[in-house]
Protein backbone atom coordinates (compact mmCIF):
# COMPACT_ATOMS: atom_id res chain seq x y z
CA UNK A 1 0.00 0.00 0.00
CA UNK A 2 1.12 3.19 -0.41
CA UNK A 3 1.06 5.79 2.38
CA UNK A 4 -2.37 7.66 1.06
CA UNK A 5 -3.52 4.21 1.43
CA UNK A 6 -2.06 3.20 4.63
CA UNK A 7 -3.89 6.61 6.00
CA UNK A 8 -7.42 5.74 4.90
CA UNK A 9 -7.02 2.28 6.40
CA UNK A 10 -5.89 3.34 9.29
CA UNK A 11 -8.57 6.37 9.54
CA UNK A 12 -11.01 3.47 8.95
CA UNK A 13 -9.51 0.74 11.86
CA UNK A 14 -9.94 3.84 14.53
CA UNK A 15 -13.19 4.73 13.71
CA UNK A 16 -14.44 0.65 13.28
CA UNK A 17 -12.93 0.55 17.18
CA UNK A 18 -14.54 3.67 18.56
CA UNK A 19 -11.52 6.35 18.77
CA UNK A 20 -12.22 9.73 19.31
CA UNK A 21 -12.18 12.18 16.51
CA UNK A 22 -9.26 13.81 18.42
CA UNK A 23 -7.25 10.93 19.02
CA UNK A 24 -8.02 10.10 15.16
CA UNK A 25 -6.30 13.34 13.93
CA UNK A 26 -3.50 13.35 16.59
CA UNK A 27 -2.35 10.03 15.12
CA UNK A 28 -3.08 10.43 11.64
CA UNK A 29 -0.82 13.76 12.41
CA UNK A 30 2.04 11.74 13.97
CA UNK A 31 1.75 9.38 11.49
CA UNK A 32 2.36 11.60 9.07
CA UNK A 33 5.33 12.84 10.11
CA UNK A 34 6.78 9.84 10.63
CA UNK A 35 6.02 8.98 6.24
CA UNK A 36 7.66 12.28 6.05
CA UNK A 37 11.18 11.39 8.06
CA UNK A 38 11.21 8.12 5.66
CA UNK A 39 9.96 9.67 2.72
CA UNK A 40 11.08 7.17 -0.21
CA UNK A 41 11.13 4.05 1.99
CA UNK A 42 8.13 1.67 2.06
CA UNK A 43 6.58 1.97 5.46
CA UNK A 44 5.68 -1.54 5.70
CA UNK A 45 9.25 -2.99 5.24
CA UNK A 46 10.55 -0.92 7.71
CA UNK A 47 11.56 -2.54 11.24
CA UNK A 48 12.04 -1.45 14.21
CA UNK A 49 15.47 0.11 13.91
CA UNK A 50 13.59 2.54 11.60
CA UNK A 51 10.82 3.24 14.13
CA UNK A 52 13.75 3.83 16.77
CA UNK A 53 15.69 6.01 14.74
CA UNK A 54 12.62 8.61 13.96
CA UNK A 55 11.61 8.37 18.14
CA UNK A 56 15.49 8.82 18.78
CA UNK A 57 15.05 12.19 16.51
CA UNK A 58 11.95 13.63 18.12
CA UNK A 59 13.66 13.08 21.51
CA UNK A 60 17.22 14.04 20.58
CA UNK A 61 16.74 17.02 17.50
CA UNK A 62 12.66 18.05 17.98
CA UNK A 63 13.04 18.14 21.95
CA UNK A 64 9.98 16.26 22.22
CA UNK A 65 8.14 15.63 25.86
CA UNK A 66 8.12 11.51 27.08
CA UNK A 67 4.52 12.30 26.80
CA UNK A 68 4.25 13.81 23.13
CA UNK A 69 6.87 10.68 21.79
CA UNK A 70 4.67 8.25 23.84
CA UNK A 71 1.68 9.55 21.65
CA UNK A 72 4.26 8.80 18.43
CA UNK A 73 5.11 5.37 19.60
CA UNK A 74 1.55 4.82 20.29
CA UNK A 75 0.27 5.83 16.64
CA UNK A 76 2.92 4.48 15.04
CA UNK A 77 2.62 1.21 17.25
CA UNK A 78 -1.30 1.35 16.15
CA UNK A 79 -0.31 1.80 11.89
CA UNK A 80 2.03 -1.21 11.63
CA UNK A 81 -0.01 -3.71 14.87
CA UNK A 82 -3.69 -3.03 13.12
CA UNK A 83 -3.56 -1.35 9.92
CA UNK A 84 -0.77 -3.18 8.63
CA UNK A 85 -0.88 -6.54 10.71
CA UNK A 86 2.44 -6.42 11.48
CA UNK A 87 3.82 -7.90 14.41
CA UNK A 88 6.51 -5.55 16.12
CA UNK A 89 9.17 -6.70 18.89
CA UNK A 90 7.60 -4.18 21.27
CA UNK A 91 10.68 -4.38 23.57
CA UNK A 92 12.84 -2.76 21.18
CA UNK A 93 10.36 0.29 20.91
CA UNK A 94 9.09 0.96 24.68
CA UNK A 95 6.99 3.41 25.52
CA UNK A 96 8.85 6.57 28.54
CA UNK A 97 7.79 5.99 32.06
CA UNK A 98 5.78 8.89 32.67
CA UNK A 99 5.75 10.09 36.55
CA UNK A 100 2.53 11.20 37.37
CA UNK A 101 2.35 14.64 38.68
CA UNK A 102 -0.32 15.67 41.38
CA UNK A 103 -3.72 17.29 39.15
CA UNK A 104 -4.25 20.80 40.60
CA UNK A 105 -7.60 21.90 41.70
CA UNK A 106 -9.05 25.14 42.64
CA UNK A 107 -9.74 25.62 46.58
CA UNK A 108 -13.46 25.97 47.44
CA UNK A 109 -12.65 29.60 47.81
CA UNK A 110 -10.86 29.75 44.18
CA UNK A 111 -13.62 27.90 43.02
CA UNK A 112 -16.23 30.43 44.09
CA UNK A 113 -14.21 32.97 42.57
CA UNK A 114 -13.66 31.36 39.14
CA UNK A 115 -17.40 31.24 39.12
CA UNK A 116 -17.84 34.78 39.87
CA UNK A 117 -15.34 35.53 37.54
CA UNK A 118 -17.26 34.49 34.46
CA UNK A 119 -19.70 37.41 35.06
CA UNK A 120 -18.48 40.36 32.63
CA UNK A 121 -16.36 37.58 30.74
CA UNK A 122 -18.09 37.64 26.59
CA UNK A 123 -20.54 35.50 26.46
CA UNK A 124 -20.62 35.08 30.25
CA UNK A 125 -23.78 33.23 30.84
CA UNK A 126 -22.66 30.35 28.68
CA UNK A 127 -19.45 29.90 29.56
CA UNK A 128 -20.74 30.02 33.24
CA UNK A 129 -23.52 27.43 32.42
CA UNK A 130 -20.70 25.73 30.84
CA UNK A 131 -17.99 25.13 33.57
CA UNK A 132 -21.07 24.77 36.23
CA UNK A 133 -21.77 21.67 34.32
CA UNK A 134 -18.27 20.63 33.95
CA UNK A 135 -18.10 20.93 37.89
CA UNK A 136 -21.45 19.81 38.50
CA UNK A 137 -21.70 16.67 36.54
CA UNK A 138 -17.67 16.00 36.35
CA UNK A 139 -17.93 15.58 32.77
CA UNK A 140 -14.73 15.91 30.51
CA UNK A 141 -14.54 18.70 28.39
CA UNK A 142 -15.03 16.81 25.12
CA UNK A 143 -18.16 15.20 26.66
CA UNK A 144 -19.20 19.01 27.43
CA UNK A 145 -19.41 19.60 23.89
CA UNK A 146 -21.23 16.56 22.91
CA UNK A 147 -24.36 17.41 24.91
CA UNK A 148 -27.54 17.59 23.31
CA UNK A 149 -30.49 19.61 25.11
CA UNK A 150 -32.35 16.13 25.51
CA UNK A 151 -29.41 14.91 27.35
CA UNK A 152 -30.74 17.32 30.57
CA UNK A 153 -32.83 15.41 32.60
CA UNK A 154 -34.32 18.03 34.84
CA UNK A 155 -37.63 14.99 35.71
CA UNK A 156 -34.94 12.92 37.26
CA UNK A 157 -32.26 15.24 38.11
CA UNK A 158 -29.33 13.61 36.15
CA UNK A 159 -27.43 14.51 33.14
CA UNK A 160 -26.68 11.81 30.24
CA UNK A 161 -23.05 11.24 28.55
CA UNK A 162 -23.66 9.47 25.73
CA UNK A 163 -20.38 10.17 23.66
CA UNK A 164 -17.69 9.64 26.96
CA UNK A 165 -14.40 7.76 26.51
CA UNK A 166 -14.12 4.84 24.43
CA UNK A 167 -17.88 5.78 23.51
CA UNK A 168 -19.45 4.81 26.35
CA UNK A 169 -23.20 5.84 27.84
CA UNK A 170 -23.73 6.80 31.70
CA UNK A 171 -25.49 9.45 33.48
CA UNK A 172 -24.04 11.54 36.24
CA UNK A 173 -25.62 14.12 38.39
CA UNK A 174 -27.71 17.32 37.50
CA UNK A 175 -27.62 19.93 40.54
CA UNK A 176 -30.54 22.51 41.13
CA UNK A 177 -27.93 25.23 40.88
CA UNK A 178 -26.50 23.79 37.63
CA UNK A 179 -30.01 23.26 36.05
CA UNK A 180 -31.43 26.33 37.25
CA UNK A 181 -28.22 27.86 35.18
CA UNK A 182 -28.23 26.08 32.03
CA UNK A 183 -32.72 27.17 31.65
CA UNK A 184 -31.12 30.54 32.51
CA UNK A 185 -28.67 30.08 29.64
CA UNK A 186 -31.30 28.38 27.28
CA UNK A 187 -34.01 31.23 27.53
CA UNK A 188 -31.20 33.42 26.43
CA UNK A 189 -29.32 31.90 23.67
CA UNK A 190 -31.64 29.73 22.17
CA UNK A 191 -29.32 27.42 20.60
CA UNK A 192 -30.73 26.05 17.69
CA UNK A 193 -29.01 22.96 15.93
CA UNK A 194 -29.79 20.33 13.42
CA UNK A 195 -28.09 17.86 16.11
CA UNK A 196 -29.82 19.63 18.96
CA UNK A 197 -26.28 20.27 20.61
CA UNK A 198 -26.53 22.55 23.77
CA UNK A 199 -23.89 24.51 23.26
CA UNK A 200 -23.16 26.26 20.32
CA UNK A 201 -20.00 27.81 19.23
CA UNK A 202 -21.26 31.46 17.35
CA UNK A 203 -17.93 30.84 14.83
CA UNK A 204 -18.99 27.84 13.52
CA UNK A 205 -22.63 27.81 14.56
CA UNK A 206 -22.33 24.21 15.35
CA UNK A 207 -20.83 22.18 18.29
CA UNK A 208 -17.56 23.41 20.39
CA UNK A 209 -14.38 22.02 20.19
CA UNK A 210 -12.38 21.30 23.35
CA UNK A 211 -10.16 24.17 22.68
CA UNK A 212 -13.32 26.89 22.60
CA UNK A 213 -14.02 26.40 26.70
CA UNK A 214 -10.14 25.44 27.14
CA UNK A 215 -9.31 29.03 25.91
CA UNK A 216 -12.01 30.40 27.89
CA UNK A 217 -11.15 28.53 31.04
CA UNK A 218 -7.36 30.11 30.80
CA UNK A 219 -8.79 34.02 30.22
CA UNK A 220 -11.06 33.82 33.33
CA UNK A 221 -9.25 32.31 35.69
CA UNK A 222 -6.81 35.03 34.74
CA UNK A 223 -9.20 37.61 35.36
CA UNK A 224 -10.26 35.90 39.07
CA UNK A 225 -6.01 36.22 39.66
CA UNK A 226 -6.02 32.49 40.13
CA UNK A 227 -2.44 31.61 39.35
CA UNK A 228 -2.16 28.12 40.13
CA UNK A 229 -1.90 25.56 37.17
CA UNK A 230 -5.27 24.73 37.08
CA UNK A 231 -6.82 23.46 33.50
CA UNK A 232 -10.34 23.31 32.37
CA UNK A 233 -10.00 19.17 33.71
CA UNK A 234 -9.13 20.35 37.14
CA UNK A 235 -13.12 20.91 37.63
CA UNK A 236 -13.32 17.02 37.29
CA UNK A 237 -10.96 16.60 39.72
CA UNK A 238 -12.58 18.87 42.37
CA UNK A 239 -16.09 17.04 41.46
CA UNK A 240 -14.35 13.54 41.73
CA UNK A 241 -12.92 15.15 45.51
CA UNK A 242 -15.40 16.46 46.48
CA UNK A 243 -17.54 13.54 46.45
CA UNK A 244 -15.11 11.55 48.18
CA UNK A 245 -14.42 13.81 51.34
CA UNK A 246 -18.32 13.96 51.42
CA UNK A 247 -18.58 10.57 51.92
CA UNK A 248 -19.45 8.95 48.29
CA UNK A 249 -18.21 5.43 47.88
CA UNK A 250 -15.54 4.31 45.56
CA UNK A 251 -17.56 2.33 42.92
CA UNK A 252 -20.06 4.87 43.17
CA UNK A 253 -17.83 7.29 41.88
CA UNK A 254 -16.41 4.97 39.22
CA UNK A 255 -19.58 4.75 37.68
CA UNK A 256 -20.45 8.81 37.64
CA UNK A 257 -16.65 9.60 36.12
CA UNK A 258 -17.04 6.81 33.39
CA UNK A 259 -13.81 4.92 34.79
CA UNK A 260 -13.50 1.46 33.36
CA UNK A 261 -11.48 0.50 35.77
CA UNK A 262 -11.19 0.91 40.07
CA UNK A 263 -7.50 2.35 39.56
CA UNK A 264 -8.13 5.50 37.80
CA UNK A 265 -10.90 6.45 40.53
CA UNK A 266 -8.61 5.07 43.12
CA UNK A 267 -6.18 8.31 42.66
CA UNK A 268 -8.69 10.14 43.82
CA UNK A 269 -8.51 8.72 47.27
CA UNK A 270 -4.78 10.21 47.75
CA UNK A 271 -6.17 13.80 46.43
CA UNK A 272 -8.81 13.87 48.94
CA UNK A 273 -8.32 14.75 52.53
CA UNK A 274 -10.56 11.81 53.41
CA UNK A 275 -8.16 11.50 56.62
CA UNK A 276 -10.20 15.26 58.19
CA UNK A 277 -12.60 13.41 60.15
CA UNK A 278 -10.43 10.40 61.65
CA UNK A 279 -9.10 10.61 65.25
CA UNK A 280 -5.38 10.08 65.47
CA UNK A 281 -5.23 6.92 68.14
CA UNK A 282 -3.20 9.12 70.43
CA UNK A 283 -6.09 11.15 70.39
CA UNK A 284 -8.39 8.96 71.46
CA UNK A 285 -5.64 7.71 74.21
CA UNK A 286 -5.85 10.82 76.22
CA UNK A 287 -8.91 12.38 75.49
CA UNK A 288 -10.70 8.78 77.19
CA UNK A 289 -9.56 10.02 80.12
CA UNK A 290 -8.51 6.18 81.31
CA UNK A 291 -4.76 6.43 81.04
CA UNK A 292 -4.27 2.92 82.87
CA UNK A 293 -6.63 1.35 80.53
Amino acid sequence: MCNEEIIKHMEEDMTFRGLSERTQKSYIWRVSRYMEFHKGKEIEKLTEDDIRDFLKYLVEECKNKRRDVNTYNSAIRFMYGTTLNKVLNLKRIPLFKIQKNKPEMFTKKELKKFFESCDGYRHSLKYKAMFMTIYGGGLRVSELCNLRIQDIDSENMRILVREGKESKYRYTLLSQTNLEILREYFKSYRPNHKENYLFISPQTNDKYTVSGPEIAFREIKKKAGITRKVTVHGLRHNFATDLIENGLDILHLQKLLGHSGIRSTMEYLHLANVEKDIVSPLDRLYRSGDENA
